[in-house]
């Protein structure tokens, strides 16, 4: 059973810090390991399967974050990733942002510490106000669950760390999954799901990189493919303001922007239950590099066709 009581909804307008302009963003980011798939300590909370469709608000509960301060709403952004924008305990800013299943390469799997008995790594910005927490969950690909922490200057690391230790407790607990529409791709390896034989096609040949667990990146000769499912917007609804145009995938009708040498296609696929104003979005992008690359769009057109028959259908 899922639910998304103490949601409050999807909310994609706040954003985070950027992981990628902070030391720690670059050591719980990329990789391309064999995948094994066997999660760190070899329980079914923290599989792969488990994390794609969990709620990650629930773990958020009153009980852990009164132990840092004043609760407010929590705020889904995205499958497995929600926001928590509180107060401390001295009435400070205090904000909060989960991901559940972030690509964790860089850090050994042993960690610097133990969260629920999880190898842990932490760092901090050297103003104080940020702290990046990572629990590893999966060796193989190097998986993470990753908490931001943000405010006035810190210590932050240590609220960071208590939060942390209630969401990994209540994972173990048995956390509820969201509630998702039939034909759902919230559950579905987004590096598996394309044929080898597509992949080289459209890329090259080249290993999957998974990014988070609902995002895979393709890398090679001169270009880069990348899938992913996420929550948003209708892209349909978006399109005079993305400038975008509509394409028929052969029965499906996607939102495409394109440019000399980049192409992105954009199409829901399902309802989200929790917002009606939210949908299940597909996203496909491919850049290059190198004019022996290909046309862009063609490239990917060509690979969404050979993915809608894979998804899943309510």
């Amino acid at each position: 059973m899922g639910v998304l009581a103490g949601c409050g909804g999807p909310d994609l307008a706040k954003k985070s810090f950027p992981r990628s302009t902070v030391a720690a963003a670059a050591e719980l980011g990329g990789g391309g390991a064999p995948v094994d798939g066997t999660p760190v300590g070899g329980e079914a909370a923290f599989t792969a399967e488990n994390l794609r469709v969990v709620d990650a608000c629930v773990l958020f509960d009153d009980q852990t974050m009164a132990s840092v301060g004043t609760p407010a709403n929590n705020r889904l952004r995205d499958f497995g990733h929600c926001a928590h924008y509180m107060k401390d305990k001295a009435g400070k800013e205090l904000n909060f942002n989960l991901v559940l299943g972030e690509s964790a390469s860089g850090k050994s799997a042993e960690g610097a510490f133990k969260i629920g008995g999880l190898p842990a790594n932490e760092n901090e910005l050297d103003d104080k106000t940020a702290c990046f927490i990572g629990v590893i969950t999966e060796a193989s690909p190097k998986r993470a669950i990753t908490l931001q922490i943000s405010g006035p200057a810190g210590p932050l690391c240590e609220p960071g760390r208590k939060v942390m230790e209630g969401v990994i407790k209540n994972l173990q607990a048995g956390a509820p999954k969201l509630t998702l529409a039939k034909g759902t791709v919230a559950g579905i390896d987004p590096c598996a799901i394309l044929d080898e034989s597509t992949v080289t096609e459209t890329v090259g040949e080249t290993n999957a990189r998974p990014t988070t667990l609902h995002a895979c990146d393709w890398s090679a000769g001169g270009a880069s493919f990348s899938v992913s499912f996420k929550v948003g917007p209708n892209p349909d609804d978006l399109a005079d303001a993305a400038e975008s145009k509509p394409v028929d995938l052969g029965g499906v009708k996607a939102q495409k922007r394109e440019s000399e040498d980049r192409c992105r296609l954009d199409w829901a696929h399902a309802p989200f239950p929790a917002d009606k104003e939210q949908a299940e979005v597909v996203s496909l992008s491919f850049s290059r590099y190198d004019d022996k690359a290909g046309d862009p769009c063609t490239k990917l057109e060509a690979a969404a066709k050979a993915l809608i028959p894979k998804l899943p259908t309510g």
